[in-house]
């Protein structure tokens, strides 16, 4: 399955997290009434080679931010306003705002909790992602997650796992989808506006509490 096989209801609103910084990422959720959470999209401006080796992919900040906006309106429309839940301590928010990409500080919702509600939805099949997505499904992979026996909240060792940051960011404030479609829909909704199913790809690992 391809994006070009992509087909969602109009009913589909668009919500993104991000990491900023020398490393970059952003994650763009698709969320439809009473189904779970979609993960339609992952803009890194690195890539991963040989052992896991992490390397730049050669884009500028702004350039970064510019291509995660583009995305963002293929998906949710021309005129959308991109917002993005970051980090409470990110910078770059002045550059990210030529680019009309606004940082939304995640305020109250620290690394522990973040950790907890993403594990949350991974437990409990709340959320899936699509299968042309590489960079977010290697990251979950490699994630090293809190014993789930703890009574206590923790967070995960984070490392070079950019993607996945930036998903929990979104994640942590628990999207609701909306019934309410776009006002101007792009060409892209209008084309997916179709009886087609979505298909995607759960996730499964044992350190999330799934054998």
């Amino acid at each position: 399955m391809t994006r070009d096989h992509l087909r969602l209801p109009p009913s589909t609103t668009f919500q993104m997290g991000a990491y900023v910084g020398r490393f970059s990422s952003a994650v763009i959720i698709a969320l439809i009434p009473d189904h779970p959470v979609f993960i339609v999209e992952e803009l890194p401006n690195y890539h991963y080679v040989g052992d896991g080796e992490i390397e730049l992919a050669g884009m500028t900040t702004v350039e970064w931010g510019e291509s995660v906006v583009r995305m963002f309106r293929f998906y949710a429309g021309k005129d959308a306003r991109c917002h993005a839940w970051v980090d409470p301590d990110t910078e770059f928010g002045k550059e990210m705002k030529r680019c009309k990409l606004r940082l939304r500080k995640n305020l109250n919702h620290g690394p522990e909790l973040r950790t907890e509600v993403l594990r949350e939805y991974f437990h409990d099949n709340k959320i899936f992602y699509m299968p042309w997505l590489k960079t977010l499904p290697y990251e979950i992979q490699r994630a090293q997650w809190p014993a789930e026996e703890s009574a206590a909240f923790h967070e995960r060792l984070t490392g070079s796992d950019y993607s996945l940051s930036a998903l929990e960011q979104v994640i942590s404030r628990r999207p609701l989808a909306t019934a309410i479609a776009p006002s101007t829909p792009s060409d892209f909704i209008a084309r997916l506006r179709s009886d087609r199913g979505i298909t995607a790809n759960a996730v499964s690992d044992p350190h999330l509490g799934r054998l």
